[in-house]
């Protein structure tokens, strides 16, 4: 196996162990997918920006304590990997269900939640060790299934 084998590979895994995380919304393992200090910024699906570790796990934790949580999340087709040397990018679409308090307060599904994301990796662990961490994400929704691309067709 080339290096260039086994980064596409370590990203890889990063990135499904860090989907795999978000069922249940496993803030104890965040550490592993993404750099110490306050380095990591996400835009994400909400709409807000996270900077930094700490600010992710509070989300997770406040999200968790009112009985929000992701129950499935997949990537729809295969991501596509980049690597430039110590750094790389990696382009996914995925579909989420997540469990969100409806306008009545009452926990419901959300139902098939389509989405794009974007993760950049660097290979520093926020310390300087040669590991690979997500540095930054940026999540958007998708469009919704069956409407048409182009407006026409």
């Amino acid at each position: 196996m080339t290096d260039h084998d086994k980064d596409l590979a370590a990203i890889r895994e990063l990135h499904d162990g860090w989907f795999a995380a978000n069922v249940g919304l496993d803030a104890d393992t965040l550490p592993r997918f993404f750099p110490s200090g306050n380095a990591y910024l996400q835009f994400n699906l909400n709409g807000f920006v996270y900077n930094g570790l700490a600010e992710k796990v509070k989300l997770w934790r406040n999200l968790s304590s009112v009985g929000v949580d992701i129950v499935r999340i997949e990537d729809t087709s295969t991501p596509v990997i980049q690597v430039f040397g110590d750094v790389a990018l990696l382009t996914s679409e995925g579909e989420a269900e997540l469990v969100l308090p409806s306008p009545t307060g009452k926990l419901e599904s959300s139902g098939a939640t389509r989405f794009r994301n974007t993760e950049f990796y660097r290979r520093d662990d926020g310390a300087g060790n040669p590991d690979w961490r997500i540095w930054h994400m940026h999540v958007s929704e998708g469009a919704p299934e069956g409407q048409l691309k182009y407006g026409t067709e």
